[in-house]
């Protein structure tokens, strides 16, 4: 009987400390619920909305071109007794550029003129004398016309002697000599010489259909080339009224000022023309937007979560796109890793101050 009590005994200290250590237990992963566990943020860069001006700016590319050019020719043939340009230097309108052996033209200028000094005579002797024709007045008529024509034959002559002194036709820069001294010319029409005009140069640009009415005579634009950083000013010269019809384009000349003559014929231009400007436009940078073939969307901060927004956008400039779609100027938008988000992501801007990451 007392074994029965004794066993009864320690069987019911157990079971209360078995009860004891559960309960302990218990509290102690009831305590742990309790605690906050932290929340993972992702990391983000951010910016806010920027007000300023931004341009519409079509670039395309172009090469310079001579707005003058002549090919000089010889209008004699002969002998090139001196040529007195090279390559190079520069030449004013009526220079002379080149001279071919004139003997010969002056003999038959001296030829010409005496057998028109001869018909003049001959035509004065059978002038009526008091009031008396001394020939008949047919072959008076004649010899009239003997005087006409001695006289265009002089003429000739001497536009010969002229032009044995080959001239420059324009003012502009000796591009090339195709001739040599001592040598005989070619026919007549043979280039001799070839002349560029640097003051103003052009480039012919081909904009397409839809920009039409963004252009006019004398808006400016800007061109760039290799050999320089500095952007040379341009404007447009002349548009054509016709779109091509293959190309969807129309063309548009530009007049390049060439004062200093550092430009030359045949350089390869980046062409940039602004065809538009708005002011106080909501601008971002263009990393923050997202285009999908359904949508153009970015990613905002709110209540340190990622949300996003379907956008329209304008103009892009200098790596920033206008918003057609105005939002709050004070919401911070998400410029870097955004491509990882999901609407609803808890997010933590790059430094920026979050104290919502404490345990309580």
């Amino acid at each position: 009987m007392r074994f029965n009590k004794k066993f009864t005994l320690i069987t019911l200290i157990a079971l209360s400390t078995l009860i004891t250590g559960c309960s302990g237990e218990q509290a102690e992963k009831e305590q742990d619920k309790n605690k906050e566990e932290p929340i993972y943020r992702v990391p983000v860069e951010a910016t806010k909305v920027k007000i300023g001006a931004i341009s519409n700016t079509y670039n395309t590319t172009a090469v310079l071109e001579a707005r003058a050019e002549s090919k000089v020719t010889n209008k004699v043939s002969g002998m090139i007794e001196k040529i007195l340009v090279e390559e190079g230097m520069l030449v004013n309108k009526g220079d002379v550029l080149a001279e071919i052996d004139s003997e010969n033209y002056l003999l038959e200028l001296e030829r010409a003129t005496i057998d028109l000094e001869s018909a003049i005579a001959e035509f004065n002797r059978s002038k009526p004398v008091n009031g008396r024709q001394l020939v008949a007045a047919k072959d008076f008529e004649k010899l009239e016309f003997a005087v006409k024509s001695r006289r265009n034959q002089q003429k000739v002559a001497q536009i010969q002697v002229r032009d044995t002194k080959v001239r420059a036709p324009i003012s502009g820069i000796i591009a090339e000599r195709m001739v040599k001294e001592g040598n005989m010319t070619a026919n007549p029409g043979g280039v001799m010489f070839s002349i560029v005009a640097l003051e103003t140069l052009q480039g012919v640009v081909y904009l397409p259909e839809s920009e039409i009415n963004n252009i006019h005579i004398g808006q400016q634009a800007f061109l760039q080339f290799p050999s320089t950083q500095q952007a040379i000013p341009a404007s447009i010269a002349l548009i054509s009224p016709i779109i091509d019809t293959d190309s969807g384009t129309f063309k548009v000349t530009l007049n390049v000022e060439n004062n200093d003559y550092t430009l030359k014929p045949g350089m390869f231009a980046r062409v940039s023309l602004t065809l538009d400007k708005r002011e106080n436009a909501q601008l971002v940078p263009l990393k923050a937007i997202l285009v999908t073939d359904t949508e153009t969307s970015l990613f905002v901060v709110e209540d340190n979560k990622a949300k996003k927004l379907t956008v329209e956008t304008g103009y892009e400039e200098n790596g920033f796109v206008e918003l057609l779609s105005p939002i709050d100027p004070d919401t911070p938008i998400i410029t870097v890793g955004q491509q990882s988000l999901k609407v609803g992501t808890e997010v933590k801007v790059v430094g920026q101050a979050d104290s919502s990451n404490k345990l309580n």
